[in-house]
């Protein structure tokens, strides 16, 4: 949740994102995804957020469109989405105004999601899309484009699932 040094940290170099002005960043999928079947490959997303308000669909980050996304499933609640479904039972409640450090890590076809270095939960899905060739940060990127309100920070992608350790190690060095 953030000690005072993390919160001064990540504001100062946050990118800000207001969802009634429609703002997001859209970026070519990295090629070891683009254009892939989600099945063929493990990855991780990491990224730090701060809620102004939580907009159900609004991504924090978006493999193409709705393909993998970490994101509000509902508008209390964050979790992982997979081809425009959300990931039963793996959900976060954050607070407003309050950094977060997401990662979603993929194995296979088992997702977990971890906040702030903590195992939220795990889930299997078999869904194969292939993913999109644009993907996004502040949007889930599709036609009816959800945003993002309030602040992202650090985002990373890999190209393998991360370990916990990893995890703890990612979140540890990046909060301070």
């Amino acid at each position: 949740n953030g000690s005072e040094s993390n919160v001064n940290k990540q504001s100062n170099y946050s990118m800000d994102f207001d969802s009634s002005s429609s703002q997001d960043i859209s970026f070519t999928t990295p090629a070891p995804f683009n254009g892939v079947n989600l099945n063929s490959f493990d990855c991780s997303f990491s990224v730090w957020a701060n809620f102004n308000a939580i907009n159900q669909f609004g991504a924090l980050v978006c493999f193409g469109q709705y393909d993998l996304e970490i994101a509000p499933v509902t508008s209390t609640q964050v979790g992982i989405w997979i081809d425009d479904s959300s990931l039963a039972g793996v959900l976060h409640t954050p607070s407003l105004n309050t950094w977060y450090h997401y990662i979603m890590t993929k194995s296979g076809n088992t997702y977990s999601l971890y906040v702030d270095g903590v195992l939220i939960g795990s889930g299997n899905d078999s869904e194969n899309a292939i993913i999109g060739s644009t993907s996004f940060i502040g949007s889930n990127g599709g036609s009816n484009r959800a945003y993002f309100d309030g602040k992202i920070d650090a985002v990373s992608i890999f190209d393998y699932a991360l370990s916990s350790s990893q995890v703890t190690t990612l979140y540890g060095s990046s909060s301070t």
